[in-house]
């Protein structure tokens, strides 16, 4: 590995999320020091750092590494509102697998957000591991459907990606197409965007709906892509919204 371009690859995913080397050195458990060490190339981190690094920028290991799959997001274009940072993806063709409601299999639209409040953390992690051919590293995703437009022909999902359309039974499938999404992540510019301290990743989707759409001349998807929150931990807490997007 080539020290001094992995440096450069470094610097470049630590701005384009708008991170000082202090924060990045603080959420991660190392000092400073040593991020302004890795980003001149005087050396490198060790495996554990480097696989904390690529977690901490939501990025795959091997984008770090300017390896990257055919299958992998891109960002296209980088969106500063004050202290915090959006970003436009293109996104391939997904395929999302867990359990699925649907709002038209119900008989009212209470009883739809009733079953999905019955499912508790311990039954979504049932399901999570049921799941075939998931994706490495396996993020938890809460799918919704619709839930910018008409109750009937809403869905709630608990999810992770798999390269595998066929499933055990029981595990449901949505087929995500591929599409543009503007995603936001819930750290502290974002959160004080909605003037508060700390947000989760479904408060955003309002925001980037009625605000950065307009703004920076987009609209909601008509492709059949949905909102996303991708959980980066698995209390979630923090992460990302997918919101999925056309260019007007």
């Amino acid at each position: 590995m080539d020290q001094v371009s992995f440096g450069q690859r470094l610097r470049q995913c630590r701005k384009e999320k708008g991170f000082s080397q202090e924060e990045v050195a603080e959420r991660i458990g190392v000092s400073a020091q040593a991020i302004s060490k890795w980003e001149k190339g005087e050396v490198l981190p060790d495996l554990f750092h480097f696989q904390i690094l690529a977690k901490f920028f939501h990025v795959s290991a091997d984008s770090l590494l300017e390896i990257e799959p055919e299958d992998a997001e891109h960002v296209i274009e980088t969106i500063k509102v004050g202290g915090a940072v959006f970003e436009v993806v293109k996104k391939p063709e997904t395929i999302l697998a867990g359990k699925i409601f649907y709002a038209k299999d119900y008989p009212s639209i209470g009883d739809f957000y009733t079953a999905i409040d019955s499912v508790d953390f311990n039954q979504r992690t049932l399901v999570s591991q049921k799941i075939v051919a998931a994706k490495l590293p396996a993020y938890d995703i809460a799918l919704s459907v619709n839930f910018w437009s008409d109750e009937a022909s809403r869905a709630m999902g608990f999810v992770r990606e798999t390269s595998e359309e066929q499933q055990l039974e029981g595990i449901d499938v949505f087929k995500m197409p591929a599409s543009l999404f503007i995603r936001g992540y819930t750290d502290r510019g974002t959160a004080g965007l909605l003037a508060k301290e700390t947000c989760e990743p479904w408060e955003m989707f309002a925001y980037i709906r009625n605000y950065i759409l307009p703004t920076y001349g987009y609209k909601m998807a008509e492709n059949g892509a949905q909102e996303m929150e991708v959980f980066d931990v698995s209390g979630h807490s923090t992460g990302y919204a997918y919101v999925p997007v056309e260019k007007l």
